[in-house]
């Protein structure tokens, strides 16, 4: 895996030890942004889109844990950065639309 400067670029062969995490992420990801834009909370569908892709980010990534130890038993432990990485990624994505404040785009 070649690193950035900064530490954070990875290309779709890099993240092959983890696709079924990372494919499942990014299915919860789809999956809340249709809520999200179901539900209109918001008055710009892009922030209904964006907040509920982040808030399913993180229960995606605890959901796919046990996904990718049973598709490929073991890459967890030989792939302990990028999984710390990918987890830190969907909770921050998570936080950050939990606490998007709801007053603020309302309207």
């Amino acid at each position: 895996m070649r690193e950035s400067p900064f530490g954070f670029a990875y290309s779709w062969e890099d993240l092959r030890p983890v696709h079924p995490l990372f494919l499942t992420v990014m299915a919860a990801q789809v999956l809340g942004a249709a809520c999200g834009l179901a539900t209109e909370h918001f008055s710009a569908a892009f922030d209904n889109v964006w907040f509920g892709g982040a808030i399913a980010t993180f229960p995606g990534f605890l959901a796919g844990l046990p996904i990718q130890t049973r598709v490929r038993p073991g890459s967890i432990a030989e792939n302990r950065i990028m999984i710390r990485r990918m987890g830190m990624v969907a909770l921050i994505l998570t936080v950050a639309g939990a606490t998007m404040p709801w007053w603020w785009h309302a309207g």
